[in-house]
């Protein structure tokens, strides 16, 4: 689906940097020449892209609005007066205000840019979200599926006869709390608790959501998407596919026999040790938002980055390393575009019953392994049991046992913190975590209790971390359900 280049910035870009400077020539009043500073203060602090001058910022916040809204808008038909103060708020930036936006409804895009200036747009693929610097194919429908009323998994409702659970006073408590300010966090903070999901036992115990939102709301991953695209690597190397030994993995790391970038195996990706110098840095320096908003192939932009320390010597956690799996990937997989388009549905949302889940690409059509899955609170939960109960779902091995068992199990290099692009609360290396846990970017969390078969979803945004700690509200949901497991985080986290 690649409509540009894969190697270095859009027109877009390159366009929007000669406009700024133009500007900034021409512009004479001090009133106009006041707004230059803040616009340059604002993209400075929004962009994780490496700065070199103040325009290189500028496609890295208007990549931001232009996704971020189209997602929104195409995907979870949300206005954008919806989304400004949350995605786009005070809590990230208030001077992201000054990228303004234009919404092509027609087209199923998205244009943004400061001052006026439409410099990046996003555009909607039905079927596949959104992705900047690629054009729109439409509308398409924005996902409002309805409450199935059978008992979940297979329908969205509890079971007439539900769990036993030690003290559903103290679970329903526990979950009120977490939509108030400061119950699980700082007290000045809101939150933006948007979902809730328990699942004991297998079954659906509560599902409360915010006005606005249902549990069939797409919502965003962040980084929960890493564990999303190991399960995809598992089912393909179950295909004979690839083998996590493989190297020379990219063409680009081969065309020098001396490149040390040959020596990076798909194992050393899968668990953050590929010694890539990739700054998982979000403020000025950094990668991952220059990866996400500001560059045609995130994943080549992850590949580019030169050799730091050898394969498989130190753990570092960076979504380059995700991106870069997702493209080794497709280019194992051997699929059509088309194919691959579908992959992710056919071989893992369909078995599994996740009806609401879209995977985000880049406009080369990798999906963005690291951060931009969007699915509702119960398919977060379908996903999470079926790794709670070894890869299968539905009566059907959807992921294999063994990498399933491998994920479930973290690593020495990352102190028992990390396997397989998944996290765990209170892991030891080399044994099998009791904890196992999708997290993400502003209060993402799956938490999942294998041996009960336990699986608490919360889903949200709020950028600032202090307006919630996930090991307070575990604390208060553990005991209510009458589960016995780690629930703290390594002191280093």
């Amino acid at each position: 689906m690649g409509v540009l280049s894969q190697n270095g910035k859009s027109g877009a870009i390159s366009a929007l940097r000669v406009a700024f400077k133009a500007l900034v020539a021409t512009l004479g009043s001090a009133s106009m020449r006041s707004l230059i500073p803040a616009a340059a203060l604002l993209l400075t602090l929004a962009s994780c892209g490496k700065v070199q001058e103040t325009v290189d910022a500028l496609p890295v916040a208007s990549g931001l609005v232009a996704r971020t809204l189209c997602t929104a808008i195409f995907v979870q038909g949300r206005s954008e007066e919806d989304v400004r103060p949350f995605e786009l708020g005070k809590s990230l930036d208030s001077r992201l205000g000054l990228i303004k936006a234009s919404v092509d409804r027609e087209a199923g895009e998205v244009s943004a840019g400061p001052l006026g200036m439409n410099s990046m747009t996003a555009g909607h693929t039905p079927g596949l979200g959104c992705a900047v610097a690629r054009p729109g194919e439409g509308p398409g429908t924005p996902s409002n599926m309805p409450i199935d009323p059978r008992p979940w998994p297979a329908g969205d409702t509890v079971s007439p006869v539900p769990p036993k659970i030690a003290n559903p006073a103290a679970l329903d408590a526990a979950i009120a709390a977490a939509f108030r300010t400061g119950s699980y966090g700082n007290p000045a903070v809101d939150p933006v608790t948007r979902s809730i999901v328990i699942i004991h036992n297998g079954e659906l115990v509560r599902s409360v959501s915010a006005r606005g939102f249902t549990p069939n709301t797409p919502q965003y991953s962040a980084s929960m998407a890493k564990t999303i695209s190991s399960a995809l690597v598992g089912i393909l190397a179950a295909q004979g596919k690839l083998a996590v030994a493989d190297t020379g993995l990219l063409p680009e790391w081969t065309v020098d026999p001396k490149d040390p970038r040959r020596a990076i195996s798909i194992d050393n990706l899968l668990n953050m040790e590929s010694g890539l110098g990739f700054n998982e840095d979000y403020g000025p320096g950094g990668d991952p938002a220059q990866m996400l908003y500001a560059e045609n192939s995130a994943s080549l932009f992850a590949a580019g980055k030169p050799q730091r320390d050898p394969p498989g010597t130190r753990w570092y956690y960076s979504s380059g390393d995700t991106n870069i799996l997702m493209r080794v990937a497709r280019l194992k997989s051997g699929l059509s575009d088309a194919q691959w388009d579908a992959f992710p549905r056919n071989a893992l949302f369909n078995p599994l019953g996740m009806r609401t889940a879209i995977f985000e690409q880049d406009a080369g059509g990798d999906f963005i392994g690291s951060t931009f899955v969007f699915a509702g609170a119960l398919d977060w939960a379908r996903f999470g049991l079926m790794l709670a109960d070894g890869g299968m779902a539905n009566g059907r091995q959807v992921v294999p046992a063994e990498w399933v068992a491998r994920m479930s199990t973290p690593t020495a290099l990352s102190g028992g913190r990390y396997s397989t692009q998944t996290c765990f609360r209170g892991g030891v290396p080399g044994q099998k975590g009791r904890t196992l846990e999708l997290a993400g970017y502003a209060g993402q969390y799956v938490t999942i209790v294998p041996e009960t078969r336990t699986v608490i979803v919360r889903l949200g945004f709020q950028p600032d971390r202090s307006a919630w700690d996930q090991e307070r509200f575990l604390k208060a949901v553990f005991p209510a359900l009458g589960v016995t497991a780690p629930y703290e985080n390594r002191k280093e986290d």
